[in-house]
Protein backbone atom coordinates (compact mmCIF):
# COMPACT_ATOMS: atom_id res chain seq x y z
CA UNK A 1 0.00 0.00 0.00
CA UNK A 2 1.28 2.84 -0.93
CA UNK A 3 1.47 5.90 1.12
CA UNK A 4 2.30 9.48 -0.26
CA UNK A 5 2.46 13.17 1.37
CA UNK A 6 -0.06 14.34 -1.49
CA UNK A 7 -1.00 13.91 -4.93
CA UNK A 8 1.83 15.32 -7.38
CA UNK A 9 1.21 18.82 -6.87
CA UNK A 10 3.22 22.10 -8.68
CA UNK A 11 2.67 25.62 -7.31
CA UNK A 12 2.79 28.96 -9.41
CA UNK A 13 6.78 29.24 -9.74
CA UNK A 14 7.96 25.92 -8.38
CA UNK A 15 7.61 23.74 -10.37
CA UNK A 16 10.42 21.38 -9.36
CA UNK A 17 9.16 18.45 -7.30
CA UNK A 18 12.01 17.28 -5.09
CA UNK A 19 12.29 20.94 -3.72
CA UNK A 20 8.30 21.05 -3.09
CA UNK A 21 8.02 17.78 -2.03
CA UNK A 22 10.83 18.77 0.93
CA UNK A 23 8.64 21.87 1.69
CA UNK A 24 5.60 19.74 2.09
CA UNK A 25 7.06 17.00 4.69
CA UNK A 26 8.64 20.21 7.00
CA UNK A 27 8.17 20.46 10.20
CA UNK A 28 7.19 23.58 9.67
CA UNK A 29 5.00 23.13 7.11
CA UNK A 30 1.46 24.91 7.23
CA UNK A 31 -1.69 22.37 8.27
CA UNK A 32 -3.72 23.67 5.09
CA UNK A 33 -2.31 23.82 1.69
CA UNK A 34 -4.43 24.16 -1.41
CA UNK A 35 -3.19 24.11 -5.01
CA UNK A 36 -5.09 24.52 -8.19
CA UNK A 37 -5.71 21.10 -10.29
CA UNK A 38 -5.40 20.32 -13.87
CA UNK A 39 -4.94 16.86 -14.65
CA UNK A 40 -5.50 14.19 -17.50
CA UNK A 41 -7.05 10.98 -15.37
CA UNK A 42 -6.09 7.81 -17.28
CA UNK A 43 -8.29 4.78 -16.25
CA UNK A 44 -7.72 4.06 -11.98
CA UNK A 45 -5.03 5.06 -10.20
CA UNK A 46 -3.04 2.80 -7.98
CA UNK A 47 -4.76 2.04 -4.26
CA UNK A 48 -3.41 4.74 -2.04
CA UNK A 49 -3.52 6.79 1.31
CA UNK A 50 -2.46 10.35 2.30
CA UNK A 51 -1.24 11.47 5.53
CA UNK A 52 -3.40 14.43 5.17
CA UNK A 53 -6.93 14.54 4.51
CA UNK A 54 -7.95 16.35 0.80
CA UNK A 55 -10.71 17.91 -0.47
CA UNK A 56 -11.39 17.88 -4.40
CA UNK A 57 -13.63 20.52 -5.87
CA UNK A 58 -13.91 20.65 -9.73
CA UNK A 59 -14.83 23.01 -12.42
CA UNK A 60 -14.73 20.97 -15.21
CA UNK A 61 -14.59 16.93 -15.66
CA UNK A 62 -15.85 13.83 -13.73
CA UNK A 63 -13.76 11.49 -11.47
CA UNK A 64 -14.50 8.93 -9.41
CA UNK A 65 -13.86 7.95 -6.21
CA UNK A 66 -13.02 4.16 -5.24
CA UNK A 67 -12.65 2.76 -1.62
CA UNK A 68 -13.45 0.08 0.55
CA UNK A 69 -16.08 1.65 2.37
CA UNK A 70 -18.13 2.87 -0.83
CA UNK A 71 -18.08 4.84 -4.27
CA UNK A 72 -18.55 8.58 -5.50
CA UNK A 73 -18.66 10.16 -8.48
CA UNK A 74 -16.96 13.96 -7.89
CA UNK A 75 -18.80 15.73 -10.47
CA UNK A 76 -18.39 19.73 -10.94
CA UNK A 77 -19.95 22.02 -7.86
CA UNK A 78 -18.99 19.37 -5.20
CA UNK A 79 -16.79 18.28 -2.43
CA UNK A 80 -14.80 15.33 -2.61
CA UNK A 81 -13.38 14.53 0.73
CA UNK A 82 -10.97 11.80 1.67
CA UNK A 83 -10.43 11.45 5.00
CA UNK A 84 -6.24 10.89 6.60
CA UNK A 85 -4.82 7.62 6.01
CA UNK A 86 -8.24 6.11 3.75
CA UNK A 87 -7.36 3.96 1.04
CA UNK A 88 -8.53 4.59 -2.30
CA UNK A 89 -8.32 5.20 -6.34
CA UNK A 90 -9.22 7.57 -8.60
CA UNK A 91 -10.75 6.87 -11.79
CA UNK A 92 -11.82 9.42 -14.57
CA UNK A 93 -12.36 9.28 -18.05
CA UNK A 94 -10.48 12.46 -19.06
CA UNK A 95 -9.03 15.93 -17.81
CA UNK A 96 -10.39 17.68 -15.07
CA UNK A 97 -9.73 21.04 -14.06
CA UNK A 98 -10.41 22.43 -10.24
CA UNK A 99 -9.11 22.63 -6.57
CA UNK A 100 -7.64 20.47 -4.05
CA UNK A 101 -6.78 21.45 -0.48
CA UNK A 102 -4.63 19.04 1.90
CA UNK A 103 -5.83 19.00 5.48
CA UNK A 104 -3.59 17.87 8.45
CA UNK A 105 -5.01 15.30 10.37
CA UNK A 106 -5.30 16.76 12.91
CA UNK A 107 -7.78 19.03 12.02
CA UNK A 108 -9.57 16.83 10.30
CA UNK A 109 -12.02 15.42 13.51
CA UNK A 110 -15.05 17.99 12.33
CA UNK A 111 -15.22 16.37 8.84
CA UNK A 112 -16.91 12.45 8.14
CA UNK A 113 -14.32 9.89 9.06
CA UNK A 114 -14.95 8.36 5.62
CA UNK A 115 -15.09 9.14 2.11
CA UNK A 116 -18.15 11.54 1.05
CA UNK A 117 -19.49 14.10 -1.09
CA UNK A 118 -19.67 17.51 0.75
CA UNK A 119 -21.87 20.76 -0.52
CA UNK A 120 -19.82 23.24 -1.32
CA UNK A 121 -20.55 26.80 0.45
CA UNK A 122 -19.96 29.39 -2.06
CA UNK A 123 -17.40 31.25 -0.53
CA UNK A 124 -15.09 28.08 -0.13
CA UNK A 125 -14.06 27.96 -3.90
CA UNK A 126 -12.93 31.11 -3.89
CA UNK A 127 -11.19 31.09 -0.90
CA UNK A 128 -9.00 27.41 -2.08
CA UNK A 129 -8.41 29.25 -5.24
CA UNK A 130 -7.01 32.28 -3.48
CA UNK A 131 -4.97 30.27 -1.22
CA UNK A 132 -3.33 28.03 -3.91
CA UNK A 133 -2.43 31.49 -5.39
CA UNK A 134 -0.11 31.62 -2.87
CA UNK A 135 3.50 29.89 -3.09
CA UNK A 136 5.42 28.10 -0.23
CA UNK A 137 7.56 31.22 0.40
CA UNK A 138 3.88 32.45 1.57
CA UNK A 139 2.93 30.23 3.82
CA UNK A 140 3.06 30.57 7.91
CA UNK A 141 2.38 34.50 6.58
CA UNK A 142 0.07 36.22 8.83
CA UNK A 143 -2.50 36.10 5.58
CA UNK A 144 -2.14 32.78 4.92
CA UNK A 145 -2.82 31.67 8.11
CA UNK A 146 -6.52 34.30 8.26
CA UNK A 147 -7.38 32.96 5.13
CA UNK A 148 -6.68 29.38 6.59
CA UNK A 149 -9.05 29.83 9.84
CA UNK A 150 -11.65 31.35 7.38
CA UNK A 151 -11.56 28.58 4.61
CA UNK A 152 -11.70 25.71 7.79
CA UNK A 153 -14.50 27.67 9.32
CA UNK A 154 -17.00 27.53 6.20
CA UNK A 155 -15.68 24.03 5.31
CA UNK A 156 -16.44 22.67 8.89
CA UNK A 157 -19.92 24.05 8.31
CA UNK A 158 -20.40 21.90 4.99
CA UNK A 159 -23.15 19.15 4.84
CA UNK A 160 -22.79 15.49 3.59
CA UNK A 161 -24.47 15.29 -0.32
CA UNK A 162 -26.91 12.37 -0.44
CA UNK A 163 -25.19 11.15 -3.66
CA UNK A 164 -22.59 9.20 -1.95
CA UNK A 165 -23.14 5.13 -2.58
CA UNK A 166 -21.85 2.89 0.74
CA UNK A 167 -20.95 -0.40 0.15
CA UNK A 168 -22.47 -2.85 2.65
CA UNK A 169 -20.15 -5.15 4.69
CA UNK A 170 -22.26 -7.97 3.98
CA UNK A 171 -21.25 -10.74 1.39
CA UNK A 172 -24.51 -10.75 0.13
CA UNK A 173 -25.70 -7.34 0.06
CA UNK A 174 -21.80 -6.22 -1.27
CA UNK A 175 -22.79 -8.36 -4.28
CA UNK A 176 -25.80 -6.58 -4.93
CA UNK A 177 -24.36 -3.70 -4.45
CA UNK A 178 -21.47 -3.60 -6.70
CA UNK A 179 -24.44 -5.19 -9.72
CA UNK A 180 -26.35 -1.86 -9.08
CA UNK A 181 -22.75 -0.09 -9.14
CA UNK A 182 -21.62 -1.36 -12.71
CA UNK A 183 -25.00 -1.90 -14.40
CA UNK A 184 -27.62 0.26 -12.91
CA UNK A 185 -29.66 -0.52 -15.88
CA UNK A 186 -30.06 -3.97 -14.53
CA UNK A 187 -34.02 -4.14 -14.16
CA UNK A 188 -34.39 -7.12 -12.01
CA UNK A 189 -36.69 -6.50 -9.02
CA UNK A 190 -35.40 -6.86 -5.63
CA UNK A 191 -36.93 -10.00 -5.06
CA UNK A 192 -34.99 -11.34 -8.19
CA UNK A 193 -31.57 -9.59 -6.79
CA UNK A 194 -31.82 -11.25 -3.51
CA UNK A 195 -32.79 -14.71 -5.22
CA UNK A 196 -29.46 -14.12 -7.51
CA UNK A 197 -27.57 -13.50 -4.26
CA UNK A 198 -28.13 -15.85 -2.23
CA UNK A 199 -30.69 -14.34 0.01
CA UNK A 200 -34.65 -14.27 0.42
CA UNK A 201 -36.27 -11.42 -0.28
CA UNK A 202 -37.14 -10.91 3.24
CA UNK A 203 -33.75 -10.47 4.43
CA UNK A 204 -32.91 -8.35 1.74
CA UNK A 205 -35.86 -5.98 2.76
CA UNK A 206 -35.09 -6.26 6.62
CA UNK A 207 -31.19 -5.70 5.96
CA UNK A 208 -30.74 -3.33 2.81
CA UNK A 209 -31.79 -0.13 4.31
CA UNK A 210 -30.07 -0.30 7.89
CA UNK A 211 -26.20 -1.47 5.87
CA UNK A 212 -26.76 1.80 3.16
CA UNK A 213 -28.84 4.38 5.17
CA UNK A 214 -31.59 4.23 2.00
CA UNK A 215 -33.90 2.07 0.06
CA UNK A 216 -32.82 -0.19 -2.53
CA UNK A 217 -35.26 1.83 -4.92
CA UNK A 218 -32.95 4.76 -3.98
CA UNK A 219 -29.92 3.43 -4.04
CA UNK A 220 -30.29 2.66 -8.13
CA UNK A 221 -31.87 5.80 -8.87
CA UNK A 222 -28.54 7.30 -7.35
CA UNK A 223 -26.17 4.44 -9.17
CA UNK A 224 -27.59 5.59 -12.48
CA UNK A 225 -27.53 9.26 -11.95
CA UNK A 226 -23.60 8.77 -10.57
CA UNK A 227 -23.45 6.44 -13.73
CA UNK A 228 -24.86 9.05 -16.28
CA UNK A 229 -22.02 11.49 -15.57
CA UNK A 230 -20.13 9.24 -16.98
CA UNK A 231 -21.30 9.30 -20.51
CA UNK A 232 -22.55 13.27 -20.31
CA UNK A 233 -18.42 13.65 -19.50
CA UNK A 234 -17.74 11.71 -22.52
CA UNK A 235 -20.20 13.86 -25.05
CA UNK A 236 -22.96 11.69 -25.12
CA UNK A 237 -26.17 12.73 -25.92
CA UNK A 238 -29.40 12.95 -23.05
CA UNK A 239 -31.41 10.90 -24.53
CA UNK A 240 -28.60 7.88 -25.27
CA UNK A 241 -27.04 8.54 -21.45
CA UNK A 242 -30.70 7.89 -19.70
CA UNK A 243 -31.39 4.68 -22.14
CA UNK A 244 -28.00 3.57 -21.32
CA UNK A 245 -28.36 4.06 -17.19
CA UNK A 246 -31.85 2.45 -17.19
CA UNK A 247 -34.50 5.58 -16.82
CA UNK A 248 -38.03 4.50 -17.82
CA UNK A 249 -37.87 7.95 -20.37
CA UNK A 250 -35.33 11.16 -21.18
CA UNK A 251 -38.16 13.15 -19.16
CA UNK A 252 -37.56 11.19 -15.84
CA UNK A 253 -33.96 11.43 -16.24
CA UNK A 254 -33.87 14.93 -16.82
CA UNK A 255 -36.58 15.56 -13.84
CA UNK A 256 -33.99 13.44 -11.42
CA UNK A 257 -30.59 14.57 -12.59
CA UNK A 258 -32.36 18.23 -11.82
CA UNK A 259 -33.64 17.64 -8.52
CA UNK A 260 -30.05 15.74 -7.54
CA UNK A 261 -27.88 18.70 -9.43
CA UNK A 262 -29.80 21.40 -9.46
CA UNK A 263 -28.92 21.59 -13.72
CA UNK A 264 -30.58 20.33 -16.66
CA UNK A 265 -27.97 16.92 -17.61
CA UNK A 266 -27.29 18.81 -20.92
CA UNK A 267 -25.93 22.20 -19.43
CA UNK A 268 -24.06 20.12 -16.82
CA UNK A 269 -20.99 19.95 -18.29
CA UNK A 270 -20.10 23.36 -19.86
CA UNK A 271 -16.90 24.28 -19.03
CA UNK A 272 -16.61 28.08 -17.41
CA UNK A 273 -15.94 30.68 -18.98
CA UNK A 274 -12.84 31.31 -16.50
CA UNK A 275 -11.39 27.64 -17.27
CA UNK A 276 -8.70 28.87 -19.35
CA UNK A 277 -7.07 31.06 -16.95
CA UNK A 278 -7.30 28.46 -14.08
CA UNK A 279 -3.40 27.44 -12.96
CA UNK A 280 -2.09 24.21 -13.25
CA UNK A 281 -1.22 21.44 -10.31
CA UNK A 282 -0.81 18.33 -12.18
Amino acid sequence: MLIHPTDTLTFSGHPRQDELRKRLLAPDAPKVIAAALSKQLHGESITHRHAAGQLYCLKQGLMTVKTPSGIFANPPRLVGWIPPYFEHAIIGPGRVLGWTVLVDDSLAAPLPDRPVLLSCPTVLEPLAERLATLSPDHWGSARYNRLCEVFLDELNESTEHPLTLPLPAEPRLHQIARLLMDDPSDARTGPELARWAGLSPRSLSRHWSSAVGMSLTRYRQVSRLLKSLEGLAAGKSVQQVAWQVGFDSVSSYISAFRSAFGSTPGKYFMPPADSADAKTAD
